[in-house]
């Protein structure tokens, strides 16, 4: 009979709320590292605290085991084992690890990252990320690392576009943790003046949206959007979360209700599941209700509360920072993987970039031309490549250029732009089989950062996988630490290859990673995304009949 194996016990660490105490995940060796799971960093949302923005959690007494995740944000399973694979999950969900080394910190404490994690605010969760993988692959690179959990769904952006409630809880649920993270991380050897916020997907645009927000923007010192951010279409777009939660009401079968309190008061005696089962990640977008977006749920930017201008001018007001931010090769490959290689496919989604446009003809017919530019004649290759390209120009590599052209333009803080170029099919596991072209993606980089597996079984890393891995963990560690991915040294960088700035004059110049050697490149995509931009725009425009 097998004996459970059980790691020991970390150090006690005294925290405003309390002492915590978790496990000692690397315990062998002169860099051990202890894990603080599930950790509370606000009330439990629940009861008469459901849609109210969170509150400071209660003191303890005595010493809290914190050796576990807490259990995962309210949502409707993505895959019918998730359940079963990471438990079941609840509305009580406001908990963070941290995860700190236990050798001598510097006189000012280690470099804290702060990790948001992707779902489209619908999906998500800490323990899908892992533990003792970020202690060996990150943390041993003398840098403290917080993973978060925040509301979904409905549950965390439903809004009533009032004071009863404006929304964005979810957002808000964010700065808590924040919060927390300054007010304790010293007593774990951090250092709260060199705090880094990073996050992927929806964590990529939470992470720029806590930057813009006047609530956010001082509790941290960088930023690192992974493949997200406030100027992507499908946030950008969707601009009436309130009239979405409208008819979520509708569904549920609630009317008399004389106002916003009222209407609150009975949804907090509903089950949270009734708030999960019209829930979709991918929305099939209605060409006749440009209001809304392919999420369903997504932060209310007009909300006047957290968001209290618009997202260009908070831009100009926020603090600066270093910025870090990038994408993988084909980002648009996750999102069109039902698509057939056809010219009906193609014209569907080129339709997707339209529904704003004065003459939805006259920009589709541009549209095909960029991408197309020759007669298709059937070839599933050339569709299969020209539906990836506009799906990833409108859903990622646009509203990236724009961030890093807003960024240059409003501050003077160092900013870097990355591409991930570097494709094993077995990081996408069985995704990878309907995959029109087998090129990085959606979700790829993550496997490179942690150490682990997100679309399936963990891979087997080949020797290409470690050099773009230890490329792009030491990247991201050394602009935790010095707000340059190069390292301490201005003039000598850490990695075969130097990155550089992206300046006004160029701010689509962007770091490659590849398999082989790394290469600054100075054309964002050959000017196709640029191009894209300036179409869509050129059609927008409240004087553009042509």
């Amino acid at each position: 009979m097998g004996i459970l194996f059980s790691y020991p016990d970390s150090r006690i660490v005294g925290t405003t709320c309390g002492s915590v105490q978790g496990r000692r995940l690397i315990y062998k060796g002169d860099k051990q590292v202890d894990a603080f799971q599930g950790i509370p960093f606000a009330k439990p949302p629940v009861g008469d605290l459901r849609f109210r923005k969170p509150e400071p959690p209660e003191k303890w007494e005595g010493v809290k085991a914190t050796k576990k995740f807490a259990r995962r944000p309210y949502q409707a399973p993505f895959f019918y084992i998730d359940n079963l694979i990471r438990g079941c999950p609840s509305e009580d969900c406001l908990y963070l690890n941290v995860f700190t080394p236990c050798w001598e910190p510097p006189k000012e404490g280690c470099p804290v990252m702060m990790f948001i994690h992707g779902g489209g605010f619908e999906i998500g969760d800490t323990i899908s990320y892992g533990d003792r993988n970020i202690c060996e692959n990150i943390v041993t690179r003398d840098v403290i690392f917080i993973t978060i959990q925040y509301r979904l769904g409905y549950l965390g952006f439903f809004s009533t576009e009032d004071e009863a409630c404006p929304g964005n809880l979810g957002l808000w649920d964010q700065v808590a943790a924040l919060k927390w993270v300054n007010e304790n991380i010293e007593a774990f050897g951090g250092n709260k003046n060199n705090i880094t916020v990073l996050g992927q997907s929806a964590g990529g645009v939470s992470t720029d949206m806590l930057h813009i927000s006047p609530h956010s923007t001082g509790l941290f010192h960088k930023m690192i959007p992974m493949a997200g951010n406030a100027h992507l279409a499908v946030i950008a777009s969707n601009r009436n979360m309130a009239l979405h939660s409208k008819k979520k009401v509708a569904r549920l079968g609630i009317s008399d209700y004389k106002n916003s309190f009222e209407l609150l008061e009975k949804l907090r005696r509903i089950s949270a599941s009734k708030f999960l089962e019209p829930v979709k990640l991918f929305r099939k977008k209605n060409p006749e209700e440009p209001e809304f977006g392919m999420f369903e749920t997504v932060p209310n930017l007009d909300d006047r509360d957290f968001f209290p201008d618009t997202v260009d001018e908070l831009r100009k007001r926020a603090i600066p920072k270093p910025l870090m931010t990038g994408i993988t090769r084909e980002e648009g490959t996750l999102f069109v993987l039902t698509k057939k290689c056809t010219e009906q496919s193609l014209n569907e989604v080129i339709s997707l970039t339209c529904c704003e446009a004065r003459n939805k003809d006259k920009l589709a017919q541009e549209l095909r031309i960029l991408y197309v530019n020759e007669t298709l004649e059937d070839s599933k290759e050339k569709f299969s490549t020209a539906i990836v390209e506009v799906a990833s120009d409108y859903y990622m590599n646009a509203g990236t250029l724009q961030l890093c052209r807003n960024t240059v333009a409003t501050q003077d803080k160092p900013a870097y732009l990355y591409i991930l170029d570097h494709f094993n099919p077995k990081v996408m596991g069985i995704l990878a089989w309907f995959m029109p072209i087998k090129l990085a993606t959606h979700g790829g980089e993550l496997t490179y950062l942690f150490n682990k597996g997100f679309f399936g079984k963990y891979p087997s890393m080949t020797k290409e996988d470690q050099t773009v891995m230890d490329a792009f963990v030491t990247s991201f560690t050394n602009f935790a630490k010095y707000g340059n991915p190069n390292g301490s040294d201005p003039s000598h960088s850490e990695l075969p290859t130097e990155w550089t700035q992206v300046t006004k004059e160029n701010p689509g110049r962007s770091y490659v990673l590849t398999g082989e050697k790394n290469y600054m490149r100075e054309d964002f995509f050959q000017g196709r995304t640029a191009k894209f931009i300036e179409i869509l725009a050129k059609h927008r425009s409240t004087t553009s009949d042509e």
